[in-house]
């Protein structure tokens, strides 16, 4: 076991051997095999009504994973809209003791709020192309890196060609540290969590004002953290979120 007060190690030690899985095969399969689990009886089963109709239940419907994108900007304006719905300040809360926290819109475990959002502005009408961070308190974005587009990091993006043509490209890091000194190794978890929140919300966020999404797990990590100025150990690469315009050849494809 590793010491209790430690809650570096073990989740550095997952992060640091979760390396993309060289599993060419796995990867160029087609074939999406969907599995469910039943308990195997029809006694005492309740069936369930069918869901009402709402927004909210027709946007979910409509979310689809897009691996064709076409290659036009998307306005500051919405790039603005996606990014406020991930992980912009929503309201300035009070608590009875007298303290006073910005709300934001999603979970967070203690209300430590680890990540920070870095954009690839790629084609975003008004903005140099290149990498700048999300700065949600001001309201900003912060250049990063001299002018560069998705199409130069496709190395450290394992050459998912499709990417290319996004618009922009989200990319959600954790500064790990926030989590952890209070939660322990667990914190991980609850940051992999976070994750998961924000990346919907930009997804049904770009869907509602009518963009496409591509949720991106395949990085090469230290050359994606090296590429944004990160160490890897303190704040490190997590997850990504393409957006863009639906290609028109895309537009009948099933959900995913």
């Amino acid at each position: 076991m590793l010491p209790y007060e430690d809650p570096f190690t073990l989740s550095l030690l997952f992060h640091w051997n979760s390396e993309p899985w060289n599993n060419v095969a796995a990867y160029t399969d087609p074939h999406a095999r969907m599995e469910f689990k039943t308990l195997g009886t029809s006694k005492d089963v309740v069936p369930l009504p069918k869901s009402q109709t709402s927004p909210l239940q027709e946007l979910i419907a409509k979310r689809q994973s897009c691996r064709e994108f076409a290659p036009v900007p998307i306005q500051l304006g919405e790039l603005a809209s996606v990014l406020d719905a991930g992980y912009g300040i929503t309201a300035l809360r009070k608590w009875q003791s007298g303290h006073r926290t910005l709300g934001r819109p999603v979970p967070s475990a203690g209300g430590l709020y680890p990540l920070e959002l870095y954009i690839v502005c790629n084609r975003v009408e008004g903005v140099v192309g290149g990498i700048h961070h999300f700065n949600a308190r001001d309201h900003t974005l912060e250049p990063i890196s001299a002018p560069c587009t998705i199409a130069e990091i496709l190395p450290d993006l394992m050459f998912q060609r499709f990417l290319e043509p996004a618009s922009a490209l989200c990319l959600l890091t954790a500064v790990l540290p926030r989590t952890l000194r209070k939660y322990g190794a667990r914190g991980y978890r609850y940051i992999l969590m976070e994750a998961g929140h924000v990346a919907q919300n930009i997804c049904l966020a770009a869907t509602e004002i009518g963009l496409a999404t591509l949720c991106v797990g395949g990085f090469t990590d230290h050359k994606l953290n090296r590429r944004l100025g990160l160490d890897g150990r303190s704040e490190a690469a997590l997850y990504g979120v393409a957006v863009g315009h639906l290609a028109p050849s895309q537009s009948a494809n099933p959900p995913a």
